[in-house]
């Protein structure tokens, strides 16, 4: 049975900067929740980021990471709770707040907790008291103003705090993000998602009230929040029970999480078993919008939330699924485009990791660290006990630069000697495809030894043709693009057709490609069969090929570096994905 948890106390709050802070408080009145169980199996934490970043992949929003220092803030709330366990200040309005001089005493609000575990910047909390992480997670999203900031794209870290001994019970949920901005990707968040099962039936209230006036219990609230540029109004809002209209409340709120959102619930609690489909109405930027979208009530109260039949993390691929938050995220936020349908374009990525494996590295921890492999690139953490909101936490390998130099590096200073590689730049496999250059035919050319800077060549034509055995031509008939941009550092020309393309990217160029080392060369390779002539250039991390043949928006793509690396490290054809 669902167990109304009565003046247990919710709340949220954000502060926009340590100096400066916009509040808005939430209490709950009375709130629905599964049953906490005696003991959570294994790290409730990760159970409830888990269950955070499966809500946050149907709405088609990046993860959220865990931030140690969030984390050690919530904790140290959680601790403070429980050493002043009974003190009337903790009540009502003052759950959020800490008084100096009390045991447990970090900071007297949210942003100066964050503040002393070392955060800064835009920072949330969620506080429950059901006396299980996950519960609370569940009833949050049966709230307003406690799902906003769950399902908010702009906010990018996390951390969990909690403490459940005899009566002393509270969860503190932070997020947060080192730079706030009013838009963000994607313009529309809706809840519940569209396909959603398992919905809860009633809305036990919160305060301030987001429906004004309304007497509780309500039907569960649907949200739909605007982050695009403008304004927008929301002209109408319908219910449909299996079809027939439901009388409802609309509004659009009106606090600081609920501003640009439309707000709609059923004047009564919702059927059980029910489909119910939402449709909201209005002009956003100027042009007019119609939102519709559908979701089925839980049949039991043990129903879990669900969408297109799973409940689990697998809402992501299922290798990425596995993988620390921080590498979801890097993939996520130059492909999940992509693996939605989108946008029409080849991966940045690739679809999935199909290999999660421990590669040594002399400078991390047990000389160890964790690299996760994809088509077109490796990830990898060196230092697991380093900042994971640092953009560079997860780094993209260099593994264009250890094929063509012959050596996998294994740490800071440390090689291990391979051979250059011998597999084809582009096209086919070396079996079907064994007159093409390979890495190996870069040896002697890219900037992977002193000396070898080119001159600058920006406005030439691109007419060098390169050989299997590394010896370069011209043929002045390919000269169909120029040198576009010349790189100081290691002194190579980059082919305008590929710069171009680059500049156009949403990602940090050096991050995800490195420097060039290799000026552009055209190659014959065999596509699909059939022999072709494809402009390559090396990078340090990838290899960006441009075949002309190909249809517009697939001319230009990342070579699969991935599973070229993974063969030539270790013998053997990478697993099928």
């Amino acid at each position: 049975m669902r167990v109304p948890l009565g003046g247990q106390v919710l709340r949220t709050r954000r502060v926009v900067s340590t100096v400066l802070a916009l509040v808005l408080l939430a209490v709950p009145l009375a709130a629905a929740a599964r049953p906490a169980s005696a003991s959570e199996p294994g790290d409730t934490a990760e159970q409830a980021l888990a269950m955070i970043n499966t809500y946050r992949a149907w709405l088609g929003l990046p993860p959220l990471t865990r931030h140690p220092a969030l984390e050690a803030a919530a904790q140290a709330h959680a601790r403070y709770y429980q050493l002043n366990y009974g003190d009337p200040s903790l009540a009502g309005m003052g759950l959020h707040q800490e008084q100096q001089g009390k045991p447990g005493f970090t900071g007297a609000s949210i942003g100066d907790r964050a503040q002393a575990q070392g955060y800064s910047g835009s920072v949330n909390e969620n506080i429950g008291l059901s006396g299980s992480l996950t519960t609370s997670v569940r009833m949050f999203m049966g709230t307003v103003n406690h799902r906003l900031p769950l399902i908010d794209p702009r906010y990018t870290d996390i951390g969990f705090g909690w403490v459940s001994e005899g009566d002393v019970r509270i969860e503190v949920i932070m997020v947060g993000t080192p730079s706030w901005s009013e838009s963000a990707s994607p313009e529309w968040v809706a809840w519940p998602a569209d396909g959603t099962t398992g919905v809860d039936t009633h809305f036990w209230g919160e305060a301030p009230n987001p429906f004004a006036g309304a007497s509780f219990p309500l039907g569960y609230p649907i949200t739909l929040k605007y982050f695009g540029p403008g304004d927008v109004v929301f002209t109408s809002a319908t219910l449909l029970a299996d079809g027939q209209p439901v009388e409802t409340l609309f509004t659009t709120g009106n606090g600081w999480l609920s501003r640009r959102t439309a707000l709609v619930a059923a004047t009564t609690p919702l059927q059980p078993g029910v489909t119910y489909t939402y449709i909201i109405t209005g002009m956003a930027n100027g042009q007019p919008f119609t939102h519709q979208a559908s979701f089925q009530t839980a049949s039991s109260p043990d129903e879990p939330l669900a969408r297109d039949g799973s409940s689990a993390a697998a809402q992501l691929p299922a290798g990425l699924a596995g993988a620390p938050p921080a590498v979801q995220r890097v993939w996520w936020s130059a492909d999940a485009a992509v693996w939605l349908e989108l946008e029409d374009r080849s991966w940045i990525w690739g679809p999935d990791i199909w290999a999660a494996i421990q590669e040594p590295y002399a400078e991390s921890p047990g000389g160890q660290r964790p690299a996760f492999y994809l088509d077109k690139a490796r990830l990898e953490i060196t230092d697991q006990g380093s900042d994971p909101a640092s953009p560079w936490f997860v780094t993209s390998g260099l593994l264009v630069r250890d094929m063509i130099l012959g050596a996998a590096q294994v740490g800071a200073h440390a090689f291990q000697p391979l051979g250059p590689a011998q597999i084809p730049l582009a096209g086919d496999p070396a079996a079907l495809n064994p007159d093409a250059p390979t890495y190996a035919s870069l040896h002697g050319l890219a900037a992977i030894a002193p000396g070898r800077a080119r001159p600058d060549r920006a406005g030439q034509p691109v007419v060098e043709v390169l050989a299997k055995d590394g010896t370069v031509t011209l043929d002045p008939s390919l000269g169909t693009t120029t040198y576009g941009w010349y790189d100081p550092v290691t002194g190579v020309n980059v082919a305008a057709v590929f710069w171009e393309w680059t500049q156009a990217q949403p990602w940090d160029w050096l991050y995800v490609l490195g420097h060039p080392i290799s000026e552009p060369y055209w190659i014959r390779a065999r596509v699909g069969g059939v022999e072709r002539w494809v402009l390559v250039q090396a990078f340090e991390r990838r290899l960006l090929t441009y075949n002309p043949a190909n249809p517009a928006g697939w001319q230009v793509e990342l070579g699969n570096v991935g599973r070229h690396y993974y063969e030539w490290r270790y013998g053997q054809p990478p697993p099928e994905e």
